[in-house]
């Protein structure tokens, strides 16, 4: 479907599970997303098989290393020509910018999705690994980071969407997971919101996977996902 802003996230670790789920709910998605798991277990070969799908990939590996691996690591990424790809943020400045310098050389369309604060984190458990301040400031340090790397967009949970929009407008894409139905199991997502109520705070990519890969018909949960909000 033709904007459409739901990426399908398809975690699995058979790639011929991931192929028939992908056909069958591709008339009502725009794009899939494709993480570490099905890496881990089907890799480039996997991902040969998804691409001759013809539907637009988002590659979200989160790549966090030194600067220089991380470049090398995109490189292999650009050449799968995906929409989106992800780095974190916490990577720093000189990680980002080399990247971004790596897809300009390589005149790359893919656009640089910079990950503030991984939704299955709450104030509590981010405490844990000694981060002193909130998700909410976090997510703003982070965000002024990737505005000033030059990255395309960022990843957040629905709920620091509006802060987002408010301060930096239209010049970063907010790609959104964590999107759950009232009757949907949270899982290990701490903060989430509904697909309409992430649109309505100015998402422009939701990333939505067991609500529709659990269903029992996955076609129809990802029509009517799509259905709630137009």
């Amino acid at each position: 479907m033709t904007n459409n802003p739901i990426f399908c996230a398809i975690d699995t670790s058979d790639i011929d599970k991931a192929v028939a789920l992908v056909n069958q709910i591709s008339p009502h998605i725009g794009g899939i997303k494709l993480g570490l798991e099905f890496f881990t277990s089907s890799g480039l070969l996997g991902l040969e098989k998804i691409k001759k799908l013809e539907i637009p990939i988002f590659i979200d590996l989160k790549l966090y290393d030194i600067p220089n691996t991380v470049k090398q690591a995109l490189s292999n990424i650009l050449q799968f020509e995906p929409e989106y790809t992800t780095l974190h943020i916490s990577g720093g400045s000189e990680m980002l910018i080399e990247c971004v310098n790596v897809r300009d050389k390589f005149n790359s369309r893919a656009k640089l999705i910079g990950v503030t604060m991984l939704t299955s984190f709450n104030d509590t458990l981010i405490s844990e690994i000694g981060i002193e301040k909130s998700i909410k400031e976090n997510v703003k340090r982070l965000t002024q980071l990737a505005v000033d790397c030059g990255m395309d967009g960022i990843v957040c949970s629905p709920l620091e969407i509006v802060e987002v929009k408010n301060t930096h407008e239209s010049k970063l894409q907010i790609i959104s997971p964590g999107i759950r139905g009232k009757e949907d199991v949270s899982h290990d997502q701490k903060r989430t919101l509904s697909a309409k109520e992430a649109i309505e705070a100015g998402a422009d990519i939701l990333v939505v996977g067991r609500p529709i890969t659990n269903a029992q018909d996955p076609a129809i949960a990802a029509e009517n996902i799509y259905s709630e909000i137009t």
